[in-house]
Order: structure tokens, then C-alpha cells, then sequence
């Protein structure tokens, strides 16, 4: 993919179907999710890209188990199976083409977040490598958990070295803690339960949420979503900053 300019409106950001942009032209989008369940955050604008012909590979970067309590499931091993579990239930009801959903369980630290190593480095280039991706989904850095800060650092070390960059659409997530919103994916009701029951497939995270913050896991991601929608006369947006 050649050099991509495109200078965002700057009355409102583009709006995903309607404006124009560079994400038009991308054929291959690979989502480089640190977590299982990353995915779903992102899953009407990667409904859109799936619909108009776009080809989704997910890469899955680690196992997830410190999200999981011990009441829901015991050992590490059992934890991560349960969550990768999950994933393949979602991305079946999503429809993810056969074989393009990837688990890699890198390095973990003594917290449980993949750990910040040269080894771990290494990993997401040499996957980028594999996949030279025309466009790639992910985290925002700028965000309070370190699994997303770091998924990102190494991204964008992998992205600043080379000359022809892939875009770069960095989601906006409860944890954000703040990005420049260039663009939104409007949807509406239907759509919206539409989403949720891709995020209650998550059931592990799903009943964390509902002890410890009295909401689903689905509610957790749509409520923001219908917030940030507000301003522009939306149900409910996905938001992103673009790369180019």
C-alpha cells in the first residue's frame, strides 16, 4: 500500500460510510487485540470493513488469564483456555473467516500483563512481518492498561522503521485516558444488541463486571460508546484516532 495523506475535517471527525478516507482503501486489516475480547470493542467498523469485501485477520497477543476471578474458573492454564473459548464463540457468531483468528500467549509478567521484553518485541514485529498488513486495528497507547500501552509501543517501533506504513486506527476503550477522535462508526439499536451479544459471549469478563462494577461486560462498552455518541446526535459511536 502506497503513502496514504488525508487531512481530517476539521468541524467534526470523518464519519465511517459516509466520508471518505483512507480506511476505503485498505483490503486487509489485521486487529492486533492484547486481549481476548478486544475484538468486540471494534466490531461494527469491523462488521463494516468485512461487509464491503475487506479481509479481518485477528491475532489474539496474550492469554488474558489475570482477568478471569477464581470463582469463574482455577488455574492459569484453565483461564486462558476458558478466554481463548470465548473468542472462538464470538468470532463464529461475528462470522471471522475460518483460520484467521490467532492466540499467541506471549510472555506474561508477575502481574499478568505480557511482559515488557525484548522477546515480546520481537514477537509482534516478526507477526507484522508475517502479515505486512495494508491496515491494522488496536488500542490507543494513551491508556491505563499496560497491555494496551505496551501492544502499541511495539507497534508503532514497528511502524516508525518502516518507509511504506500501513493506517493505523487506535480504538478508544473504557481505559482510554484520552485521543484526538478523527474518526466514529455511528450504529444504532439493533445494532447495539447486535454488539452486546458478541461481548456476553466474553461470560468470564461479563460476570467479573457484573460483582464488581454492577454492570455486564456488554454495558461496560456500549455505555461509553452511547455517551461519545451524544455530541454528534448519535445511538452510539466507535471511536478511533487515524495514523496515516
Amino acid at each position: 500500500m502506497g503513502p496514504i495523506t488525508h487531512r481530517m475535517n476539521e468541524a467534526r471527525p470523518s464519519i465511517l460510510g459516509v466520508d471518505p478516507g483512507p480506511w476505503d482503501r485498505v483490503r486487509h486489516w489485521l486487529v492486533l487485540a492484547p486481549h481476548p475480547d478486544d475484538f468486540e470493542v471494534v466490531a461494527v467498523t469491523l462488521r463494516h470493513f468485512a461487509d464491503a469485501g475487506g479481509r479481518l485477520t485477528l491475532e489474539v497477543m496474550s492469554g488474558g488469564a489475570s482477568g478471569v476471578e477464581d470463582v469463574f474458573a482455577a488455574g492459569w492454564e484453565t483461564k486462558t483456555s476458558v478466554r481463548e473459548a470465548e473468542q472462538r464463540e464470538s468470532c463464529l457468531r461475528f462470522g471471522l473467516a475460518e483460520g484467521e483468528l490467532h492466540f499467541h500467549r506471549l510472555s506474561e509478567d508477575s502481574e499478568g500483563y505480557m511482559a515488557d521484553s525484548e522477546e515480546n518485541r520481537v514477537a509482534v514485529h516478526a507477526l507484522l512481518d508475517k502479515h505486512l498488513p495494508e491496515g491494522v486495528i488496536l488500542p490507543h497507547g494513551n491508556d491505563s492498561n499496560a497491555d494496551h500501552r505496551r501492544a502499541f509501543r511495539w507497534f508503532q517501533t514497528w511502524r516508525d522503521g518502516r518507509k511504506n506504513s500501513p493506517l493505523a486506527l487506535l480504538a478508544r476503550d473504557p481505559k482510554n485516558l484520552g485521543l484526538r477522535v478523527d474518526l466514529l462508526t455511528p450504529y444504532d439499536s439493533e445494532r447495539s444488541a447486535w454488539k452486546a451479544a458478541l461481548l456476553r459471549c466474553h461470560r468470564s469478563q461479563h460476570e467479573r463486571n457484573l460483582r464488581t462494577r454492577g454492570i455486564g461486560f456488554d454495558e461496560r462498552i456500549l455505555g461509553p460508546d452511547r455517551a461519545a455518541g451524544v455530541p454528534f446526535g448519535f445511538t452510539a459511536v466507535e471511536s478511533f484516532e487515524v495514523l496515516c
